[in-house]
């Protein structure tokens, strides 16, 4: 891909897989002109954003932690309400929808992604950028829906409407499942840091292991012999 096709993105980045890999696809197929991490309350925030940081300086790209607590405040989820429980998922239980959609009821947080993804968007238009790249799969798509396909069409139709350069939401992983994004890693960005990840829903030095997304990262990291 030449120089010139070569788009300009704004990429946010929470330091999970999927956030990561489309942070390093960017940086081998177009140009990341920042890496976003938004503080909205949740429990992992020092354990993102100091992956975050780490990954962005991998890959030479400045990163911006924005401060949006208010999201977080309203409530209702359990990354950001310590008194709610966060639920544990056995590895058979990644694969059933019935214990799933629990999972994703309990961490979901009211219109997140819709939101980061329109300050992604506000920063890419000052900054000239016409993309906002963000970390979705194919996995999790099925119980979130605001990380399907689906999604980024209809938030890129209204991006139309609201920037002036017509920004688009953007991601190379959102057809994949978390296997196969591991796959792509390896073939395509080799010197990628995954012992840099941090996907727990906790913040604790270490991962808690028994999340449904380290559950999801674990399998997908043995499946392609990658150890960290």
């Amino acid at each position: 891909m030449g120089a010139s096709t070569r788009a300009r993105s704004v990429v946010l980045l929470s330091g999970g897989l999927d956030s990561a890999a489309n942070l390093a696809l960017c940086s081998v197929h177009d140009e990341p002109v920042l890496a976003l991490t938004v503080d909205y309350g949740q429990r992992a925030l020092v354990r993102e954003v100091r992956a975050a940081a780490e990954l962005a300086a991998h890959y030479r790209v400045e990163h911006r932690v924005m401060e949006l607590r208010w999201l977080g405040a309203l409530g209702g989820s359990a990354l950001t309400d310590s008194t709610r429980d966060v639920p544990q998922l056995e590895r058979r239980e990644l694969d059933d929808p019935g214990v799933t959609r629990g999972s994703a009821a309990a961490v979901w947080v009211p219109n997140r992604n819709g939101v980061l993804l329109n300050v992604a968007a506000a920063l890419a238009e000052a900054r000239g950028a016409t993309r906002v790249v963000v970390g979705f799969n194919r996995e999790e798509a099925a119980t979130f829906p605001d990380n399907s396909t689906e999604f980024l069409d209809c938030v890129t139709q209204a991006l139309a409407y609201s920037t002036a350069n017509r920004v688009t939401a953007y991601c190379y992983t959102d057809r994949l499942n978390k296997q196969e994004i591991v796959a792509r890693l390896l073939r395509e960005a080799p010197s990628f840091p995954f012992g840099a990840v941090w996907s727990c829903y906790h913040g604790a030095e270490s991962a808690c292991g028994t999340c449904e997304s380290c559950g999801r990262l674990r399998r997908a990291l043995e499946a392609n012999g990658v150890t960290v």
